[in-house]
């Protein structure tokens, strides 16, 4: 067999071998999800579902996410709970629901503060969007209750900012995720925030 040479054609550089016969090379390595924001690509995308004031302390629908999108799976990195001041006592509890598809909040369909629109692109240069059903709730909206509970989390801290790092959580064409949230006991006024950071895993991506 003949040798191999590795050769950049523009420059005429060559690769270059150790005495171990290991190829040297010079490598940055970058997380899909921040390569997804490159130009060219843009397909990392930021959720929140702007205030919501909650009157009482009863559990209800804050968010529900649908992917709709050819593009490839939508990949849920973290969840942000934004969790304002409350005159109520107590636990608060979230419960991230797999796959719903009844509720108030699909049948009312109202769209996030940041979502439905470029805004939500982290590459501010890019006019690429969410394809995908991205809705909020509102006190008294019946609960996501139809799928099952994936991630449940309590809290005796019922105020401040929670970040759930969840690695990837995959929501390929048609999966869905909602998040039903219950306010400490006694609350008659609560102002919170849902968000969720994501980016779409597509071909381009990938290669």
């Amino acid at each position: 067999m003949g040798e191999v040479v590795i050769k950049n054609a523009a420059s005429g550089d060559t690769a270059k071998v150790t005495a171990n016969q290991a190829l040297k090379v010079s490598a940055v390595t970058e997380r899909l999800r921040d390569h997804s924001c490159d130009s060219g690509i843009a397909q990392k995308f930021n959720i929140n579902t702007g205030d919501i004031t909650l009157t009482d302390d009863a559990a209800t629908s804050v968010l529900y996410m649908k992917n709709n999108s050819t593009l490839g799976d939508l990949i849920i990195t973290a969840l942000i709970y934004n969790l304002g001041n409350t005159n109520g006592s107590g636990d608060v509890k979230i419960d991230v629901v797999r796959n719903p598809t009844t509720g108030d909040i699909i049948t009312n369909g109202n769209n996030v503060l940041v979502g439905a629109g470029t805004e939500a692109n982290q590459n501010f240069g890019s006019q690429n969007v969410l394809v995908a059903d991205i809705y909020k709730g509102a006190t008294a909206e019946s609960l996501l209750d139809d799928g099952d509970v994936s991630v449940s989390t309590r809290l005796a801290a019922n105020t401040g900012r929670i970040f759930i790092d969840l690695g990837n959580m995959s929501l390929p064409k048609g999966a869905s995720l909602g998040i039903n949230y219950t306010p400490p006991s006694g609350n008659t006024s609560q102002i919170v925030q849902f968000a969720a950071a994501c980016f779409h895993r597509t071909e381009e991506l990938d290669t």
